[in-house]
């Protein structure tokens, strides 16, 4: 399926414009496609955000008019075209392009998103001082609060560096923070030592100038990457697409 072919789908099944079997043959490609998984929470999210203002004024009549041009320029098949009638469905078109630029985007912030790895960060165990605050940065980290998982985890990481476990989050939480100089600093340092998150710090600083869009530095420090770590494989498809 084409993207503008699941941009146009997901809008017209969280619309309810689907016809029964139509619905049943998407609901089946939804559980096999990730990437449709994907798109549809981000609509649903900015579809969400996006009706929060419903009464229509006269900006929004401006609005609709060039969403109306928009519509004819991208979702118009040939042999038929598609009709989003309603306020709150112009106001889907508008999201559906909003993520058509977040999800499909050709640069390297696009990449930077698709590629980012360490989007989960797990404590053993609940402890006391130092432990409790790693638990309490783990939870808004899980959340995507990295700002706030920064500022607890900076103390500890300053307090032993040596903490490879510490330090990998902290990394990740600076790069989300677009802190990426600080951040290579402290991945650097990883990467340098023997912990098991040597290469996966490696692969983080790749990212980090990726998500800086400075392909021609992130190209040097995927291509690092040994064959045999687990991050090879997604290094290896990144690198083509930085070429």
């Amino acid at each position: 399926m084409a993207n503008e072919d699941k941009l146009t789908n997901v809008a017209r099944y969280v619309e309810g414009d689907m016809e029964a079997g139509e619905l049943q043959a998407f609901e089946v490609l939804l559980r096999e496609d990730s990437e449709l998984q994907a798109l549809l929470t981000e609509y649903k999210e900015i579809h969400q955000s996006l009706k929060m203002k419903i009464a229509p004024d006269a900006r929004d009549k401006a609005l609709e008019n060039t969403l109306n041009e928009l519509n004819g320029k991208y979702f118009r098949k040939e042999g038929k075209t598609m009709a989003l009638n309603g306020y709150l469905k112009w106001i889907s078109v508008a999201a559906v392009l909003v993520i058509g630029l977040l999800v499909w985007a050709p640069w390297s912030g696009g990449l930077y998103e698709k590629y980012a790895t360490g989007r989960e960060m797990s404590v053993a165990e609940r402890g006391t001082g130092a432990e409790q605050k790693i638990e309490d940065a783990a939870a808004l980290y899980n959340t995507g609060d990295f700002s706030g998982a920064a500022k607890i985890l900076a103390p500890v990481y300053q307090s032993n560096p040596e903490r490879a476990m510490v330090a990998y989050y902290y990394g990740i939480s600076l790069i989300e923070n677009n802190q990426e100089q600080e951040a290579r600093k402290v991945l650097l340092k990883l990467y340098e030592g023997s912990s098991v998150f040597k290469y996966d710090a490696l692969y983080n600083i790749g990212l980090s100038y990726v998500k800086e869009k400075n392909n021609k530095e992130a190209l040097v420090w995927l291509a690092k990457i040994p064959a045999d770590d687990n991050n090879y494989a997604q290094a290896k498809e990144l690198i083509e697409k930085l070429k």
